[in-house]
This record gives structure tokens, sequence and C-alpha cells, in this order.
């Protein structure tokens, strides 16, 4: 293109020697000839642009991360002229288009039209534009090249992943003879003082002797079901910092890991307790899969600009003087007073489970999570390149 735009100047710097020099209507003709098709290259780029039509379309508007949906793009020419040298330029990085390089190029005749038929991926959590993003047109001298912005774009509703999970590695472990490792949180059955009457088949190891003695009856402990131990999941929105990626990476992998593990529990019957702050301290129950589906729609519209820290949650949430409680903070920073909030948490009989999410390998960072490990906290060095599920499931995972 550079050497056609320099052969154009260069022709109509001669042709207008030429006519300075000799005059006449042939080196007149030329020079204006010379000048005018770089204009009438450049209107035809204009009018190309105004004349061609695209259409695109998708099966869903509201769609979940990193599933593939079907994708259709018309360009057509409706005109009576040739269209060349069109160039469609795709949206990537928050998406991704099956079968393009980012870029297609096209050269319709009149009345002719091009179908793509393909996928679209989203490949993170929010609401944005994909498809197509600029069209490139191209004059047939090759003296210009135009980009035009697509005034109709297609914006998507991208939900998280919702990870299903087999199992939970990170959960502590109750040690039982019979079952060597069971995680935590089941229901168990314990004796109550109560008694009634024996009947023919109970148990005898239930049998109340010192109360039968006194009754000169037979009378068998009642049993009742302990109340499963709670579940609360501490989400940090605080706003994270870094390079536009590795921060879209962050949040969504937060987000997803509440989810997994709230999704787990609702399966397992057992309910969660969800506690972030956005426009104020939320606490969400998670009691049955309803619950479950309205907060996973919220998750879409959540914001990370909390004002209050991951680790004052906690100390408002430990005021309450629980014990054997399953704690998980999923976050994308340690401090000094999430270390203090841990240390609270677990004086007071509680476990807890530090999910961290960043790239950050300082030796600060290295020497806290170590402080973490040695008071008894359960800590997850999650990277950008890590998979949650595969973190989340592991039973002998480590920080």
């Amino acid at each position: 293109m550079r050497i056609t735009r320099l052969f154009c100047v260069i022709i109509i710097i001669g042709s207008a020697v030429f006519a300075s020099y000799y005059g006449g209507n042939i080196s007149y003709a030329l020079f204006y000839a010379s000048v005018s098709l770089p204009v009438i290259a450049f209107l035809y780029t204009l009018y190309v642009y105004v004349r061609f039509k695209i259409y695109q379309s998708m099966d869903n508007y509201i769609v979940v991360k990193g599933d593939w949906n079907n994708y259709s793009f018309v360009i057509a020419n409706e005109d009576y002229i040739a269209f060349r040298n069109v160039k469609v330029n795709f949206l990537q990085g928050q998406s991704t288009i099956r079968q393009t390089g980012g870029i297609m190029e096209y050269a319709l005749l009149p009345g002719e039209k091009e179908r793509m038929e393909t996928e679209l991926r989203c490949n993170y959590r929010g609401e944005y534009f994909v498809g197509v993003d600029s069209i490139q047109v191209t004059d047939f001298l090759y003296l210009f090249t135009i980009t035009y912005p697509i005034g109709t774009k297609l914006k998507v509703l991208v939900l998280p992943r919702v990870l299903s999970l087999e199992q939970l590695g990170i959960a502590p472990p109750v040690i039982d003879s019979k079952n060597p490792v069971m995680y935590s949180n089941a229901i168990e059955e314990e004796l109550d003082t109560e008694v009634r009457k024996y009947n023919p088949g109970d148990n005898k190891k239930r049998i109340h002797w010192k109360a039968s003695a006194k009754a000169n009856e037979l009378l068998s402990r009642k049993y009742y079901q302990k109340p499963k131990a709670e579940v609360v999941l501490f989400m940090d929105l605080s706003k994270i910092t870094g390079d536009e990626l590795g921060v879209i990476i962050a949040e969504d992998k937060i987000i997803e890991s509440v989810l997994a593990i709230a999704n787990y529990y609702v399966h397992k019957n057992t309910p969660s307790h969800i506690i972030y702050d956005m426009e104020g301290i939320n606490q969400i129950s998670i009691c049955n899969k309803n619950d479950f589906d309205v907060f996973y729609k919220a998750c879409v519209k959540i914001r990370f600009e909390a004002k209050t820290s991951v680790a004052e949650l906690i100390k408002r949430r430990l005021q309450r003087g629980d014990d054997g409680i399953f704690y998980v903070t999923a976050t994308a920073r340690l401090t000094k007073d999430l270390y203090y909030s841990t240390l609270e948490a677990l004086a007071q009989g509680s476990n807890m489970c530090i999910l961290f999410i960043s790239s950050d390998v300082s030796e600060d960072t290295k020497k806290l999570m170590e402080d973490m490990k040695k008071a008894g906290a359960d800590i997850h060095h999650i990277m950008p390149k890590d998979e949650i599920g595969d973190i989340l499931a592991k039973e002998d995972s480590v920080g």
C-alpha cells in the first residue's frame, strides 16, 4: 500500500510539472485525472461502508462461561457494484469464535452474500460485546484502508461456571473407625439422655441399665440427629489490582470457587452461608437448589468494590462465638488482618480454609502463608493457570 501511495504521489507531481511546462488540454486532463483518482478511491470506501450489510446472531444471549454457543454471521452486497477488499475484524480475548483467526476477508459481486455458521465461546463472566468488532474497507487502488466500527454489536450476559464436585477435598476430614475418612458436615446420630421403653429388636447397647433398674423394666436411650455443622463462605470482593486480564481471571476464580463449594453442599443437603460486601454486608443462606439458583443468577452482577475487608467480615461473624464451623475464605490478598482473624477462628475450635487466588509469589506472601499453615489453617495458593475444580477436589491438596 505504501508503494501504491508513493506511485500515486509521483504521478500527481509529474502531471502537475508536465502541465506547468507544456500546458495544453492533454497535460491538464492527465493532471486532473491523477488528482481525481485518489478522491474517487476514498469516496468508494465510504460508499462500500454505507451500502454493505452485516447480520449476526446467536441462539442465546444469556450464556455460561466456557460453553460453545451457535453463532451465525452474514455479510451481503445488496448494491449494483462489486465490493472488494472488505475485512471483518472479530472481537477477541473475552470471546473466541471457531474457524476464524480474528479476521475474515471478503470480495462480493452485486447481489452476492457470504454466510458463516460456527460457534462462539465466552471466556469470562460479565456483560460484554461479542462477534464483529469493526470493518476494514480498502479501495480498488489500495490507496486507502479505513476501519469503521460496527454500529450494532451483539451483547451477551455471561454467567460464571458451576463446577460439579464429586468430593470436596478441602473439607476437614472426620476420623471414624469404620470409615477411615469421611468429610465433615455429615449428619451424626448421638445418644440422648431421654429414655423410652425397650422394644424387641432394639440394639442392646442402647439399654439404659441404671434407669432400667430403677423402673424395674428395660429402657432404651433415645437417639437424636446431631445438626449438620455450618459451612460459611467468605467471598472477598475487594478491588483487585494488576493487568486487566489477570484481574478478570482472579475475579472469576473467586466467584467460581464459592459457587462450586455451595453447589457441592446443596447436593449433600447441607446448608451453607455466603458472606460478602457489596453495597453493604450481605449474608446469603443457601439451603436448597432454588436458593442456589437465585444467588447464581445474581453473580453476573457482582462487582469487586468492597469497602469492608474480608478480615473484618470474619471478625464480625466470630462475635457469635460459634465453634465447630467450617470457614472458607476466597480472596486475592493475604494480609496481617486476615492472619489474625484466622487465628481467632482457629482458637474458637473452627476450621479455616483459605483459597488464595493470586500470582503473587513474593517472599512476604510466602512467609505469611507459612505462618498461617503453622497456626493450623488450610491454605491453597491458586495460580491463574490452575483449575479450580482440581484444587477443590484433591484430598491431598496442599497450599
